[in-house]
């Protein structure tokens, strides 16, 4: 989560975002259970105004 923190302070692009919080969805994953990516990064990515 740290890198996403790092690459949104420095305007990575969104693909980058979003792989990077797959991975850390993952890792998450493995210590609670299941958690939903699509749930996820549905969540994080609606604070955003992305596209256009």
């Amino acid at each position: 989560l740290g890198a996403v923190q790092q690459g949104l302070a420095t305007g990575r692009g969104t693909e980058l975002l979003a792989a990077d919080l797959r991975h850390a969805l993952g890792a998450l994953g493995e210590i609670t259970g299941d958690i939903s990516s699509d749930d996820l990064l549905t969540s994080i990515f609606t604070q955003f105004c992305i596209g256009k």
